[in-house]
Formats: C-alpha cells, sequence, structure tokens
C-alpha cells in the first residue's frame, strides 16, 4: 500500500506541475500533478499569482486519493495525474 509520509511538495512553474512523494515500501514514487487538474478540483484559475501549493495543500486528501488510484493502475516510479484522473 503507498503511503505519503512526506508532506513536502514543490511547483515546477515552467512545466506547470506540482511535485511530490509516495513511499510503497522502501520505494519511493513520484507524482506529478498537472496544474489544470488542481485547477478544476479546486477552483482555481491560472493567474501568475496562482496560489498552486496552498490550493495542494487543501485539497491534499483527494489528491492523495486519486494518486493511490492512479498508482494501483499502474505500478510505476513515476505517475502523472491529469484532469482524468479526479
Amino acid at each position: 500500500m503507498i503511503g505519503f509520509p512526506n508532506t513536502s511538495r514543490s511547483f515546477d512553474e515552467d512545466a506547470g506541475t506540482i511535485r511530490f512523494s509516495g513511499y510503497d515500501g522502501v520505494m519511493e514514487v513520484h507524482f506529478l500533478l498537472e496544474a489544470p487538474a488542481l485547477e478544476r478540483i479546486s477552483g482555481l484559475s491560472r493567474s501568475p499569482d496562482a496560489d498552486y501549493l496552498g490550493a495542494f495543500d487543501r485539497f491534499r486528501d483527494q489528491i492523495e486519493s486519486a494518486a493511490i488510484r492512479a498508482y494501483k493502475r499502474n505500478r510505476k516510479s513515476l505517475i502523472r495525474l491529469t484532469t482524468s484522473d479526479f
């Protein structure tokens, strides 16, 4: 079962993704959450001052649930979450 003990996350403005990690036992799994997916679940609109990390924190439970579902479908070390995952 994958878990998310590390709460760190970062926003890559150039790529338009929020990066975060989970762990399946000792294996680290990297996740990329596309900004449009976060905008969809949070109601955030794309703007220079958009608070993507704040929105990520507010919707962390929903994002982690989607990450778990995506990981169960595709057990790889890098999972990209898109709007279709929500």
